[in-house]
């Protein structure tokens, strides 16, 4: 009697009954749509609001920033980026977002960056990055951001990894990354100095890409390779939150048939909505059990007091997803020794728990 008593509370507080969330086992909530859909988006938090910024839908390269405020779980419009552009990549760094490259044609790929202050809701241009690029890898790393990989014009792979200073508004070239990819996830454990790439597009047609996950430590330009993913994949994300592992999600993979040109246009692709954990204290894959709420991929996801939003993106159509979802991972919320800096910056104190032991 007393077991099946047991087993019935559980159940009473697995289904919320007591006002707990499923979310706290891993989930997904739906909030306000994104006013503007769009795909090829990029996106990043700033305290509690995250910035979608540009893209493209049916019309030409868009310009617009639209911010959501967690706290009122409402979109609202921000001034607008100087320069409308897709497949763009976005990070923030004390308090400030920072644009990197894409394409405004779709075909040339942009050098220029842009910072953007939430505070004065302004955007200022900084030097351009020294090899232009459309879907480059960054992340921030303690006191510089690195743009690694992406594409030259014609989405040819580029094995370019450069590294801005915003203090200085410089920038300096490392070595090349060994397989170059475009479209790839990445995300970053600063404390230790590993970046961490998951997948991407391995040539011009948009059709190959790889399964390939590779660590590279930023303190001695060296890389190795770590378990493959599951499937080859590219447009989609790789999230590190406070609890010391990295969310990968989404995705898409050409068909291998149909259409010649594997670009947007092309029917012939498969797009996914798996969530997978990496922990890469461990180099261990775990296939989580929420998965996204819509297959899809290019959409915009930033990380905000531990969980994940995702906006918008391409699910075979052309600028018709709008869905605005958060994932709040297992665990949440995570023990103090875990959290992040104010701003979004990358989790330090894991890292430097984890190099005493």
């Amino acid at each position: 009697m007393k077991r099946a008593r047991y087993q019935m509370l559980v159940g009473l507080l697995l289904c919320g009954l007591f006002g707990f969330s499923a979310a706290g086992f891993g989930a997904w909530r739906e909030l306000e749509p994104i006013p503007t859909g769009r795909w090829g988006l990029a996106a990043a938090a700033v305290g509690d609001t995250v910035y979608a910024i540009a893209g493209q839908d049916d019309s030409p390269k868009i310009s617009k920033v639209e911010a959501f405020d967690i706290a009122k779980g409402k979109w609202e419009e921000s001034k607008e980026i100087p320069q409308g552009r897709v497949r763009h990549a976005a990070v923030t760094f004390r308090g400030k977002i920072y644009v990197f490259g894409g394409s405004f044609d779709g075909i040339a790929a942009l050098g220029s960056v842009q910072e953007y202050d939430p505070k004065n809701d302004a955007w200022t241009n900084k030097t351009d990055m020294p090899t232009p690029r459309i879907a480059p890898m960054v992340v921030a790393m303690s006191s510089n951001i690195y743009v690694i990989g992406g594409a030259t014009d014609l989405y040819f792979p580029s094995p370019a990894i450069e590294v801005y200073n915003p203090t200085t508004d410089t920038w300096e070239k490392k070595a090349d990354m060994p397989n170059p990819r475009w479209g790839a996830a990445a995300a970053g454990i600063a404390a230790k100095g590993k970046i961490y790439i998951f997948g991407g597009a391995t040539d011009f047609t948009h059709e190959e890409s790889t399964t390939d996950v590779d660590e590279y430590d930023t303190r001695t330009e060296t890389w190795t390779p770590k378990k493959k993913l599951q499937r080859p994949l590219h447009n989609f994300s790789a999230s590190f939150v406070n609890s010391g592992k990295m969310y990968v999600m989404g995705g898409q993979k050409w068909k291998g048939k149909g259409g010649v040109d594997g670009g947007v246009n092309d029917p012939d692709w498969t797009f996914y909505d798996d969530v997978w954990e990496y922990w890469p204290e461990k180099d261990e894959w775990n296939r989580m059990g929420a998965r996204m709420p819509k297959a899809k991929s290019s959409y915009g996801h930033a990380v905000a007091n531990g969980k994940i939003y995702v906006a918008a993106g391409w699910a075979g159509g052309a600028g018709d997803e709008n869905g605005t979802h958060v994932y709040q991972p297992p665990g949440w919320p995570f023990p103090d020794k875990f959290s992040v800096e104010p701003q979004n910056k990358l989790a330090t104190i894991w890292g430097e728990i984890k190099q005493r032991q």
